[in-house]
């Protein structure tokens, strides 16, 4: 008989309310971060590759692309520790 019970959730949608109701109050789209991070994975992804090619694409030599990469990690590995220290701000 369990089997059917008529729902009230909308077919594909998250079961509990309470998970929803943050990002719809304060409009926040899930997906824009979403898009953000697709996009910096790409363009890192890009200059990653670029420094194990013989004649890079973004650079002038090898030695350009390298450190073109160890820059892009160093920025992200600075901003992952930023968010880090909001998180455990009071």
């Amino acid at each position: 008989m369990a089997a059917n019970t008529p729902t009230t959730t909308k077919p594909g949608s998250n079961a509990s309310p309470e998970a929803t109701e943050p990002e719809e109050s304060t409009g926040f789209d899930r997906r824009e971060l979403s898009r953000v991070f697709s996009k910096l994975r790409h363009e890192v992804g890009g200059l990653v590759d670029d420094a194990g090619r013989k004649r890079p694409f973004f650079a002038r030599s090898k030695e350009e692309a390298i450190a073109k990469r160890d820059a892009a990690v160093k920025v992200l590995t600075e901003f992952a520790d930023r968010i880090d220290n909001l998180k455990k701000q009071e």
